[in-house]
């Protein structure tokens, strides 16, 4: 998988909803600034939002502690590492199964790097790096004998134009969601 961005920053679209209407324009000035590079240093970041980096760092803390920001993470080569085989599976739960427990299932496998609970045709888009394609097959196994997935259907990437990034804020609320 072709990831040229090194690190990503993680930011949730329902609290950035809720957050929005207390944020001003500097909160996310800060949030634009780390979406297109996380690791720019503080004074960067204040220097960009014309602040000190005392207020930057106060006001950085506030959003990681109260708002939009959830952490800070590497972006990794999947392929780089070994993971050869991209795959996304979609997978549809046996009905009256528990989808707490799919997850928590999902989430205990190194192999699993994203799941989405989705509508469509299927309940769970479950994206996968593995090894080569006999790990994958292995991984689809496990799904349906272990976490009781009805049926999958897998999908092996073969290329990854962009990876998945965050949408930043807008540097104005749209009208009505209050001013900054």
């Amino acid at each position: 998988m072709n990831r040229r961005r090194r690190r990503g920053i993680q930011v949730s679209c329902a609290v950035l909803a809720a957050y929005r209407a207390v944020m001003d324009n500097i909160d996310r000035e800060i949030i634009g600034a780390l979406v297109s590079d996380a690791r720019r240093s503080l004074q960067d970041v204040a220097t960009h939002v014309r602040l000190s980096a005392s207020a930057t760092r106060d006001r950085l803390r506030r959003l990681e502690r109260q708002g939009p920001i959830l952490g800070y993470t590497a972006v990794l080569d999947a392929a780089a590492l070994g993971f050869a085989v991209q795959a996304v599976a979609e997978v549809d739960m046996a009905p009256g199964s528990d989808p707490l427990a799919f997850e928590d299932g999902l989430r205990e496998m190194r192999t699993v790097v994203e799941v989405l609970h989705a509508t469509g045709d299927c309940d769970y888009l479950v994206r996968l790096a593995c090894r080569d394609t006999a790990e994958l097959h292995h991984v689809v196994r496990d799904i349906k004998v272990r976490l009781g997935a009805l049926r999958t259907t897998t999908r092996v990437i073969l290329d990854v134009p962009f990876a998945a990034r965050p949408r930043p804020p807008e540097t104005a609320p749209p009208a009505g969601l209050g001013t900054g």
